[in-house]
Protein backbone atom coordinates (compact mmCIF):
# COMPACT_ATOMS: atom_id res chain seq x y z
CA UNK A 1 0.00 0.00 0.00
CA UNK A 2 2.74 2.04 1.03
CA UNK A 3 4.50 1.64 -2.66
CA UNK A 4 1.36 2.66 -4.38
CA UNK A 5 0.88 5.90 -2.80
CA UNK A 6 4.21 6.56 -2.97
CA UNK A 7 3.79 5.97 -7.24
CA UNK A 8 0.69 8.02 -7.03
CA UNK A 9 2.33 10.96 -4.65
CA UNK A 10 5.12 10.92 -7.18
CA UNK A 11 3.05 10.61 -10.47
CA UNK A 12 0.71 13.61 -8.96
CA UNK A 13 4.22 15.77 -8.30
CA UNK A 14 5.08 15.61 -12.27
CA UNK A 15 1.40 16.60 -12.71
CA UNK A 16 2.32 20.14 -10.83
CA UNK A 17 5.57 20.07 -13.51
CA UNK A 18 3.61 20.32 -15.78
CA UNK A 19 1.22 22.94 -14.77
CA UNK A 20 4.10 24.92 -14.37
CA UNK A 21 4.68 24.85 -17.66
CA UNK A 22 1.80 25.42 -18.84
CA UNK A 23 1.60 29.01 -16.67
CA UNK A 24 4.84 30.09 -18.67
CA UNK A 25 3.02 29.03 -22.21
CA UNK A 26 -0.28 31.46 -23.19
CA UNK A 27 -1.04 28.86 -25.96
CA UNK A 28 -1.88 26.01 -23.12
CA UNK A 29 -4.83 25.67 -21.12
CA UNK A 30 -4.43 27.70 -17.94
CA UNK A 31 -3.93 25.25 -14.68
CA UNK A 32 -6.41 25.27 -11.95
CA UNK A 33 -3.73 26.03 -9.64
CA UNK A 34 -2.11 29.90 -10.46
CA UNK A 35 1.52 30.38 -9.77
CA UNK A 36 2.52 33.57 -8.39
CA UNK A 37 5.59 35.66 -10.66
CA UNK A 38 7.45 35.13 -7.62
CA UNK A 39 6.91 31.82 -6.86
CA UNK A 40 8.10 29.83 -9.62
CA UNK A 41 11.52 29.05 -11.13
CA UNK A 42 13.06 26.60 -13.74
CA UNK A 43 16.25 25.85 -14.84
CA UNK A 44 17.51 23.49 -17.71
CA UNK A 45 17.41 20.29 -14.87
CA UNK A 46 15.29 22.10 -12.06
CA UNK A 47 11.62 23.14 -11.53
CA UNK A 48 10.43 25.26 -8.34
CA UNK A 49 6.59 25.67 -7.84
CA UNK A 50 6.07 27.08 -4.42
CA UNK A 51 7.77 25.72 -2.06
CA UNK A 52 8.27 22.29 -3.86
CA UNK A 53 11.49 21.53 -6.13
CA UNK A 54 11.18 18.84 -9.05
CA UNK A 55 14.33 18.01 -10.17
CA UNK A 56 14.71 15.94 -13.39
CA UNK A 57 17.32 12.66 -13.04
CA UNK A 58 19.89 12.22 -15.10
CA UNK A 59 21.47 8.74 -14.43
CA UNK A 60 23.23 8.87 -11.23
CA UNK A 61 23.45 12.56 -11.23
CA UNK A 62 20.54 12.65 -8.93
CA UNK A 63 22.84 11.71 -6.27
CA UNK A 64 24.36 14.92 -6.00
CA UNK A 65 21.03 16.80 -5.36
CA UNK A 66 21.11 15.13 -2.29
CA UNK A 67 24.47 16.16 -1.04
CA UNK A 68 24.79 19.50 1.15
CA UNK A 69 27.08 21.18 -1.37
CA UNK A 70 24.42 21.74 -3.91
CA UNK A 71 22.24 24.19 -1.77
CA UNK A 72 25.09 26.29 -1.03
CA UNK A 73 25.82 28.70 -3.36
CA UNK A 74 22.39 28.24 -5.46
CA UNK A 75 20.09 31.71 -4.15
CA UNK A 76 18.12 31.93 -0.99
CA UNK A 77 15.63 30.20 -2.48
CA UNK A 78 16.94 26.72 -2.73
CA UNK A 79 19.30 27.32 -0.12
CA UNK A 80 20.42 24.46 2.50
CA UNK A 81 19.29 26.36 5.31
CA UNK A 82 15.87 25.83 3.01
CA UNK A 83 16.39 22.43 2.81
CA UNK A 84 13.53 21.32 5.33
CA UNK A 85 11.08 24.15 3.63
CA UNK A 86 11.81 23.31 0.36
CA UNK A 87 10.21 19.14 -0.27
CA UNK A 88 12.65 17.79 -3.39
CA UNK A 89 10.95 15.14 -5.61
CA UNK A 90 13.36 13.23 -7.72
CA UNK A 91 11.69 12.32 -11.16
CA UNK A 92 12.89 10.69 -14.49
CA UNK A 93 10.93 13.17 -17.31
CA UNK A 94 12.05 13.12 -20.55
CA UNK A 95 12.28 16.38 -21.59
CA UNK A 96 13.38 16.72 -25.06
CA UNK A 97 14.19 20.70 -26.02
CA UNK A 98 12.03 22.01 -22.65
CA UNK A 99 9.41 19.66 -24.38
CA UNK A 100 7.99 16.70 -22.18
CA UNK A 101 6.96 13.37 -24.30
CA UNK A 102 3.56 13.31 -25.30
CA UNK A 103 2.82 10.18 -24.06
CA UNK A 104 3.83 10.88 -20.18
CA UNK A 105 0.61 12.70 -19.47
CA UNK A 106 -2.61 12.98 -21.61
CA UNK A 107 -5.14 15.27 -19.97
CA UNK A 108 -5.62 16.73 -16.54
CA UNK A 109 -8.61 18.04 -14.99
CA UNK A 110 -9.68 19.11 -11.38
CA UNK A 111 -10.51 15.60 -10.21
CA UNK A 112 -8.19 13.07 -12.83
CA UNK A 113 -5.36 12.55 -14.04
CA UNK A 114 -4.66 10.35 -17.18
CA UNK A 115 -0.69 8.59 -16.70
CA UNK A 116 -0.44 6.63 -20.45
CA UNK A 117 -3.56 4.01 -20.01
CA UNK A 118 -3.91 4.46 -16.06
CA UNK A 119 -6.65 6.74 -14.76
CA UNK A 120 -6.22 8.10 -11.41
CA UNK A 121 -9.21 9.33 -10.09
CA UNK A 122 -9.39 12.04 -6.94
CA UNK A 123 -12.90 11.98 -4.77
CA UNK A 124 -13.47 13.88 -2.30
CA UNK A 125 -15.63 14.48 0.44
CA UNK A 126 -17.89 17.51 0.33
CA UNK A 127 -16.99 18.40 3.74
CA UNK A 128 -13.45 18.35 3.34
CA UNK A 129 -12.46 19.16 0.18
CA UNK A 130 -8.76 19.51 -1.19
CA UNK A 131 -6.57 20.50 -3.63
CA UNK A 132 -4.08 18.66 -5.33
CA UNK A 133 -0.90 20.89 -4.17
CA UNK A 134 -2.16 20.57 -0.41
CA UNK A 135 -2.87 16.86 -0.73
CA UNK A 136 0.77 16.41 -1.71
CA UNK A 137 2.18 19.01 0.02
CA UNK A 138 1.26 17.83 3.35
CA UNK A 139 0.49 14.19 2.59
CA UNK A 140 -3.47 14.72 3.80
CA UNK A 141 -4.98 11.53 1.81
CA UNK A 142 -7.71 11.24 4.62
CA UNK A 143 -11.53 11.59 3.32
CA UNK A 144 -10.06 11.04 -0.02
CA UNK A 145 -10.27 7.82 -2.24
CA UNK A 146 -8.13 7.41 -5.09
CA UNK A 147 -8.50 4.78 -7.62
CA UNK A 148 -6.44 3.40 -10.79
CA UNK A 149 -8.52 2.39 -14.16
CA UNK A 150 -7.17 1.00 -16.99
CA UNK A 151 -7.95 3.16 -19.77
CA UNK A 152 -8.90 1.57 -23.17
CA UNK A 153 -5.96 0.64 -25.07
CA UNK A 154 -4.37 2.71 -27.51
CA UNK A 155 -4.99 1.26 -30.96
CA UNK A 156 -2.52 1.15 -34.03
CA UNK A 157 -3.17 2.70 -37.34
CA UNK A 158 -2.08 -0.29 -38.59
CA UNK A 159 -2.41 -4.14 -37.11
CA UNK A 160 -1.04 -7.36 -38.21
CA UNK A 161 -1.91 -10.97 -37.72
CA UNK A 162 -0.17 -13.88 -38.36
CA UNK A 163 -1.29 -17.52 -39.77
CA UNK A 164 -5.20 -17.49 -39.72
CA UNK A 165 -7.09 -20.79 -41.18
CA UNK A 166 -10.80 -21.32 -42.41
CA UNK A 167 -12.59 -24.75 -42.37
CA UNK A 168 -16.11 -25.07 -44.70
CA UNK A 169 -18.13 -26.38 -47.26
CA UNK A 170 -17.35 -26.06 -51.02
CA UNK A 171 -19.71 -26.85 -54.08
CA UNK A 172 -20.08 -24.67 -57.61
CA UNK A 173 -22.65 -23.42 -59.17
CA UNK A 174 -23.39 -25.48 -62.60
CA UNK A 175 -23.82 -22.73 -65.89
CA UNK A 176 -22.64 -25.22 -68.64
CA UNK A 177 -24.17 -25.25 -72.17
CA UNK A 178 -25.60 -28.38 -71.59
CA UNK A 179 -26.71 -28.78 -75.96
CA UNK A 180 -23.28 -28.16 -76.35
CA UNK A 181 -22.09 -31.10 -75.37
CA UNK A 182 -24.07 -33.69 -77.90
CA UNK A 183 -22.42 -31.44 -81.16
CA UNK A 184 -18.91 -31.72 -79.89
CA UNK A 185 -18.89 -34.78 -77.68
CA UNK A 186 -20.55 -38.01 -79.42
CA UNK A 187 -22.33 -39.40 -76.70
CA UNK A 188 -20.51 -43.07 -75.40
CA UNK A 189 -19.44 -44.55 -71.84
CA UNK A 190 -16.67 -42.03 -71.57
CA UNK A 191 -18.67 -38.86 -72.16
CA UNK A 192 -18.43 -36.42 -69.83
CA UNK A 193 -21.45 -33.46 -69.09
CA UNK A 194 -21.95 -31.58 -66.11
CA UNK A 195 -24.35 -34.10 -64.58
CA UNK A 196 -21.02 -36.73 -64.55
CA UNK A 197 -19.57 -33.71 -62.03
CA UNK A 198 -21.80 -33.59 -59.34
CA UNK A 199 -20.31 -33.35 -55.98
CA UNK A 200 -20.74 -35.53 -53.03
CA UNK A 201 -21.83 -32.56 -50.84
CA UNK A 202 -21.12 -34.40 -47.41
CA UNK A 203 -17.22 -35.06 -48.49
CA UNK A 204 -16.73 -31.22 -50.44
CA UNK A 205 -14.29 -28.90 -48.21
CA UNK A 206 -12.80 -25.34 -48.65
CA UNK A 207 -9.31 -24.84 -46.46
CA UNK A 208 -7.80 -21.85 -46.37
CA UNK A 209 -4.49 -20.83 -44.87
CA UNK A 210 -3.88 -16.76 -44.13
CA UNK A 211 0.02 -16.36 -43.84
CA UNK A 212 -0.35 -12.79 -42.56
CA UNK A 213 -3.10 -11.02 -42.53
CA UNK A 214 -2.92 -6.58 -41.55
CA UNK A 215 -5.78 -4.07 -41.00
CA UNK A 216 -5.22 -0.22 -41.92
CA UNK A 217 -7.17 2.34 -40.11
CA UNK A 218 -9.35 4.59 -42.20
CA UNK A 219 -11.91 6.27 -39.78
CA UNK A 220 -11.83 6.11 -35.86
CA UNK A 221 -10.93 2.57 -35.82
CA UNK A 222 -14.42 1.40 -37.08
CA UNK A 223 -13.49 1.42 -40.48
CA UNK A 224 -10.30 -0.16 -41.85
CA UNK A 225 -8.55 -1.98 -45.05
CA UNK A 226 -7.97 -5.53 -44.66
CA UNK A 227 -5.83 -7.68 -46.61
CA UNK A 228 -3.27 -10.16 -46.72
CA UNK A 229 -1.92 -13.08 -48.64
CA UNK A 230 -2.65 -16.73 -48.07
CA UNK A 231 -3.57 -20.23 -49.79
CA UNK A 232 -7.06 -21.28 -50.83
CA UNK A 233 -7.79 -24.94 -51.38
CA UNK A 234 -10.60 -26.94 -52.43
CA UNK A 235 -11.44 -30.59 -52.40
CA UNK A 236 -14.03 -31.40 -54.44
CA UNK A 237 -15.23 -35.42 -54.03
CA UNK A 238 -17.52 -36.27 -57.36
CA UNK A 239 -19.94 -39.03 -56.81
CA UNK A 240 -19.13 -40.48 -60.20
CA UNK A 241 -16.13 -42.15 -61.64
CA UNK A 242 -14.88 -39.09 -63.65
CA UNK A 243 -11.04 -38.92 -63.84
CA UNK A 244 -8.46 -35.80 -64.78
CA UNK A 245 -5.47 -36.85 -66.98
CA UNK A 246 -2.83 -34.58 -68.19
CA UNK A 247 -3.13 -36.05 -71.33
CA UNK A 248 -3.65 -34.53 -74.77
CA UNK A 249 -7.41 -35.38 -75.92
CA UNK A 250 -7.87 -37.49 -72.60
CA UNK A 251 -8.30 -34.65 -69.86
CA UNK A 252 -11.41 -35.81 -68.46
CA UNK A 253 -13.21 -38.84 -69.33
CA UNK A 254 -15.13 -41.32 -67.72
CA UNK A 255 -13.57 -44.23 -66.09
CA UNK A 256 -14.78 -47.66 -65.46
CA UNK A 257 -13.77 -48.19 -61.99
CA UNK A 258 -16.12 -47.59 -59.18
CA UNK A 259 -13.85 -45.47 -56.97
CA UNK A 260 -14.02 -45.40 -53.12
CA UNK A 261 -12.29 -41.95 -52.65
CA UNK A 262 -12.03 -39.75 -56.32
CA UNK A 263 -11.61 -36.07 -55.23
CA UNK A 264 -10.32 -33.25 -57.39
CA UNK A 265 -7.93 -30.99 -55.30
CA UNK A 266 -7.24 -27.56 -56.29
CA UNK A 267 -4.69 -24.59 -54.50
CA UNK A 268 -4.34 -20.86 -55.17
CA UNK A 269 -2.02 -18.13 -53.73
CA UNK A 270 -4.46 -15.93 -53.00
CA UNK A 271 -4.54 -11.77 -52.11
CA UNK A 272 -7.77 -10.91 -50.45
CA UNK A 273 -8.98 -7.00 -49.89
CA UNK A 274 -11.86 -6.41 -47.89
CA UNK A 275 -13.31 -2.88 -46.26
CA UNK A 276 -13.87 -4.17 -43.06
CA UNK A 277 -16.62 -2.61 -40.31
CA UNK A 278 -16.24 -2.67 -36.17
CA UNK A 279 -18.58 -0.56 -35.15
CA UNK A 280 -16.88 -1.03 -31.58
CA UNK A 281 -13.50 -1.41 -31.96
CA UNK A 282 -12.24 -1.80 -28.36
CA UNK A 283 -14.57 -4.74 -27.51
CA UNK A 284 -13.34 -8.36 -28.80
CA UNK A 285 -17.21 -9.32 -27.95
CA UNK A 286 -18.56 -6.60 -30.58
CA UNK A 287 -20.07 -6.90 -34.55
CA UNK A 288 -17.45 -7.62 -37.42
CA UNK A 289 -18.21 -7.16 -41.10
CA UNK A 290 -16.07 -7.19 -43.93
CA UNK A 291 -16.69 -7.17 -47.77
CA UNK A 292 -14.29 -7.14 -50.57
CA UNK A 293 -12.58 -9.35 -53.27
CA UNK A 294 -9.90 -11.75 -53.60
CA UNK A 295 -7.07 -12.65 -56.87
CA UNK A 296 -5.78 -15.91 -57.00
CA UNK A 297 -3.30 -17.87 -58.68
CA UNK A 298 -3.94 -21.70 -59.84
CA UNK A 299 -0.50 -23.21 -57.82
CA UNK A 300 -1.19 -26.70 -57.16
CA UNK A 301 -4.10 -29.55 -58.84
CA UNK A 302 -4.40 -33.15 -58.38
CA UNK A 303 -6.70 -36.07 -58.71
CA UNK A 304 -6.59 -38.49 -56.41
CA UNK A 305 -8.17 -41.98 -56.56
CA UNK A 306 -8.97 -44.67 -54.38
CA UNK A 307 -10.16 -47.86 -55.37
CA UNK A 308 -9.53 -51.88 -55.17
CA UNK A 309 -8.42 -52.85 -58.42
CA UNK A 310 -6.24 -49.82 -58.44
CA UNK A 311 -4.97 -48.83 -54.99
CA UNK A 312 -4.29 -45.35 -54.21
CA UNK A 313 -3.40 -43.41 -57.15
CA UNK A 314 -2.55 -39.73 -57.55
CA UNK A 315 -2.24 -37.40 -60.47
CA UNK A 316 -1.11 -34.08 -61.21
CA UNK A 317 -1.69 -31.91 -63.93
CA UNK A 318 -3.71 -28.30 -64.93
CA UNK A 319 -6.51 -30.58 -65.86
CA UNK A 320 -7.87 -27.39 -68.18
CA UNK A 321 -8.30 -25.27 -65.14
CA UNK A 322 -8.20 -21.73 -65.33
CA UNK A 323 -5.20 -20.01 -63.82
CA UNK A 324 -6.97 -17.24 -62.30
CA UNK A 325 -9.32 -16.89 -59.79
CA UNK A 326 -11.61 -13.88 -58.40
CA UNK A 327 -13.91 -13.84 -56.36
CA UNK A 328 -16.30 -11.81 -54.18
CA UNK A 329 -15.42 -12.67 -50.21
CA UNK A 330 -16.92 -11.73 -46.95
CA UNK A 331 -17.31 -12.40 -43.40
CA UNK A 332 -19.47 -11.70 -40.42
CA UNK A 333 -19.01 -12.24 -37.02
CA UNK A 334 -19.70 -11.48 -32.92
CA UNK A 335 -17.02 -11.80 -30.65
CA UNK A 336 -14.80 -15.14 -31.62
CA UNK A 337 -17.49 -17.06 -33.78
CA UNK A 338 -16.88 -15.73 -37.50
CA UNK A 339 -18.40 -16.57 -40.91
CA UNK A 340 -16.87 -16.49 -44.18
CA UNK A 341 -17.96 -16.71 -47.82
CA UNK A 342 -16.46 -16.74 -51.35
CA UNK A 343 -17.77 -16.65 -54.59
CA UNK A 344 -15.79 -17.20 -57.49
CA UNK A 345 -16.95 -14.77 -60.53
CA UNK A 346 -14.91 -16.64 -63.10
CA UNK A 347 -14.97 -20.05 -64.44
CA UNK A 348 -13.29 -22.90 -63.07
CA UNK A 349 -12.12 -24.30 -65.99
CA UNK A 350 -10.37 -22.03 -69.09
CA UNK A 351 -13.36 -21.42 -71.28
CA UNK A 352 -10.47 -21.61 -74.47
CA UNK A 353 -9.98 -25.28 -73.54
CA UNK A 354 -12.95 -26.62 -71.82
CA UNK A 355 -16.75 -26.15 -72.42
CA UNK A 356 -17.65 -26.67 -68.58
CA UNK A 357 -19.06 -23.09 -67.02
CA UNK A 358 -18.26 -24.02 -62.87
CA UNK A 359 -18.30 -21.43 -60.36
CA UNK A 360 -16.71 -22.40 -57.16
CA UNK A 361 -18.20 -20.97 -53.87
CA UNK A 362 -17.58 -21.67 -49.89
CA UNK A 363 -19.49 -21.04 -46.78
CA UNK A 364 -17.96 -22.35 -43.36
CA UNK A 365 -16.32 -20.99 -40.19
CA UNK A 366 -13.08 -18.79 -39.75
CA UNK A 367 -10.70 -19.47 -36.90
CA UNK A 368 -9.08 -16.00 -36.42
CA UNK A 369 -9.77 -12.67 -33.92
CA UNK A 370 -8.98 -10.17 -36.66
Amino acid sequence: MKKIITTLILSLTILLSLQGFAQNDSSRTSPSIKLLADSSFSANDTIKIGNMLIIKKQGGRNNDYDNNSYYRGRGNWNSYNNRKRNRLYGTSLNITNGKIRKDTFLSVNEDTVRLGRLNIIKSQDSNNKKDWESMIEDGDFDNTRISIERAPKKLKNVTTNWFSFDLGYANYIDESPQMAYLAIFPPSKYWVNSSSLKLDNRKASNFNIWIVQQKLNLYQHKINLKYGVGFEMFNFRFEQPVSFRNEPGKTLYMDDVNFTKNKLFVKYLTVPVQLNFQPNPYSRKGFYASIGLSAGYLVDARNKQISPERGKQKYDGNFELNNLRFATIGELGIGGIRLYGSYGSINLFDKNQSSFSLFPYALGLRFSNF
